[in-house]
């Protein structure tokens, strides 16, 4: 599991969970998650989402359905009939995650080890997959290492399109969606708020398209 910056740098990993973990609860066993959990990340005091709300509002971290929803972590809606607010704040977090996609996708993509299951003990793959990460933290300014067309990228028309590391042979597989339904009410009441917020003063011209 890591964290994902918007300059595709990878702020925080965590490699080598036990593999009987389940998906969806990997980040329970994480330092980050524990510290995420007690409120101890030591993340920004909330602050009002526009210059004209008066509610503040938490910093959070975009996930995927593999995480269950809290006060710091968004997660899209799941089900196929979503209200039109609903979708539109599916699509402006999936906006958002092509961030961290885009980085795991270029880490596979340069380094070849990722390329196929690693015949090392758990030990030693844990290790290379950290330094594998600090490398591309190091090296990720470099036009050699992220060159023209390598992220995905946007036209005039807002239409994404894939990055060149999407072709590559083999993509990181993605953690199963959590079946974890007990979302607390503060978790729910945030993504309302970020939901009506993309739908009102956050909103983008060309979203409802989408």
């Amino acid at each position: 599991m890591a964290v994902v910056g918007a300059d595709y740098e990878f702020i925080m990993v965590d490699a080598g969970v036990n593999g009987r973990v389940s998906d969806g609860g990997v980040i329970a066993v994480t330092e980050f998650g524990r510290l995420l959990d007690d409120g101890s990340l030591g993340l920004p005091e909330p602050a009002p989402l526009h210059q004209n709300n008066v509610t503040a509002m938490p910093y959070v971290f975009v996930g995927d359905d593999a995480f269950a929803v809290s006060e710091n972590l968004l997660k899209p809606y799941g089900g196929d009939r979503l209200e039109s607010d609903q979708r539109i704040y599916n699509y402006r977090l999936s906006r958002a995650r092509r961030v961290t996609e885009n980085a795991f996708g270029i880490l596979t993509a340069r380094f070849g080890v990722f390329q196929k299951a690693m015949q090392l003990s758990p030990e030693k793959a844990t290790l290379i997959t950290m330094i594998c990460c600090y490398l591309h933290n190091f090296r990720k300014k470099s036009r050699c290492y992220i060159g023209p067309g390598a992220l995905d990228w946007e036209d005039a028309n807002h239409e994404m399109h894939a990055g060149e590391w999407r072709a590559s042979q083999r993509q990181l597989e993605g953690l199963r969606a959590t079946m974890n339904r007990n979302a607390g009410n503060t978790a729910r009441l945030v993504r309302d708020a970020f939901r009506h917020y993309f739908c009102t003063q956050g909103q983008v011209p060309w979203q409802d398209s989408m």
